[in-house]
């Protein structure tokens, strides 16, 4: 099945338990044995920001990873975008429930990986209001003026971001920008199950504000 490798970790002398985004079952954690011998076939796709084709069995012990061959790797040469992309990661490891099928939730986070490497401007803020866009959380450009007063350009920086039109984006002015990270701030509390690791989500927004001033 179409997977996204969103976390890893090392057990025993061999193994690696995943984290891992299906298109048909959504969220899973799987073990993959034997991956990190030499002699394995396929421990070299089964790594984070990668698109695998892998095979996926449950059983008594839970899902096991029995096969996988990749598809495409994102953003592991430029650290910029690399980062990037674990923040769109962490969102969504924190934010998404367990085997809930959430198929235009996979194809977003896809073409958010994608950007990361050609469109970093736009990337990691308009994913995350795409995200709440498509868990029901902002709806309709309607729905923003709930939090406070917004111009026009905030409206349409929303309305492109939820389609996934970035190619097009403008650039927000400062506290245009700070609008969106303090709407995505609270409305990230309400669903997220943890609190975010790199913390780097609202970080990031911050940063951007304070470099365009």
């Amino acid at each position: 099945m179409e997977t996204i490798v969103l976390q890893t970790h090392n057990v025993g002398e061999a193994d690696r338990f995943c984290i891992l985004f299906t298109k048909e079952k959504g969220k899973l954690a799987a073990r993959a044995r034997g991956v990190r011998k030499l002699t394995s076939r396929f421990g070299g796709s089964v790594l984070p920001l990668s698109y695998i084709s892998a095979e996926i069995r449950e059983g008594s012990a839970g899902f096991m990873i029995t096969g996988a061959s990749r598809i495409e790797s994102f953003s592991q040469d430029d650290i910029n975008a690399f980062m990037l992309a674990q923040q769109g990661l962490e969102l969504l490891i924190s934010t998404l429930q367990d085997e809930e099928a959430l198929p235009e939730v996979f194809d977003a986070t896809l073409h958010f990986l994608r950007s990361c490497s050609t469109n970093k401007e736009h990337a990691i803020v308009p994913f995350t209001l795409q995200l709440l866009h498509l868990y029901g959380l902002l709806p309709n450009k309607e729905s923003i003026v709930q939090f406070g007063k917004h111009s026009d350009a905030q409206i349409a920086y929303m309305e492109q971001s939820i389609t996934g039109d970035w190619d097009t984006l403008e650039v927000l002015l400062p506290e245009e920008r700070k609008a969106f990270s303090q709407l995505c701030s609270s409305l990230l509390s309400e669903i997220s199950t943890r609190p975010l690791q790199t913390g780097m989500v609202m970080k990031d927004m911050r940063k951007a504000t304070a470099q365009a001033s």
